[in-house]
């Protein structure tokens, strides 16, 4: 495949300039790593890695699995929730299968 689209952007030179270091220590250019992010998310129709905020998602995550550990219900047993998701994951194929030609 040809490169042959120019991307253009504007950016703080020190930025630019302290990322081409950290990506000249693992051997990439600044147009590499552009390259990679634009092939990457043109493939996976997203971006390959999360904009979020580590500290609010580890209170959220935190707070769920308090959430969790309070939950009075009674607790499923290990092999009933290995059936469950084998019983999910076979009516998922069976679904699947049937919507191929």
């Amino acid at each position: 495949m040809t490169s042959s689209a120019l991307v253009q952007t504007r950016i703080d030179p020190e930025v630019k300039e302290r990322a081409a270091a950290v990506l000249e220590a693992v051997g990439l250019t600044v147009s590499d790593a552009v390259r990679i992010l634009l092939t990457r998310t043109a493939n996976e129709g997203a971006l390959p890695f999360e904009l979020v905020d580590p500290i609010k998602q580890d209170a959220w995550f935190r707070a769920k699995v308090l959430e969790a550990l309070a939950d009075p219900r009674p607790a499923i047993p290990h092999d009933e929730v290995k059936a469950r998701f084998a019983e999910r994951r076979r009516t998922a194929l069976e679904a699947e299968a049937a919507k191929e030609p």
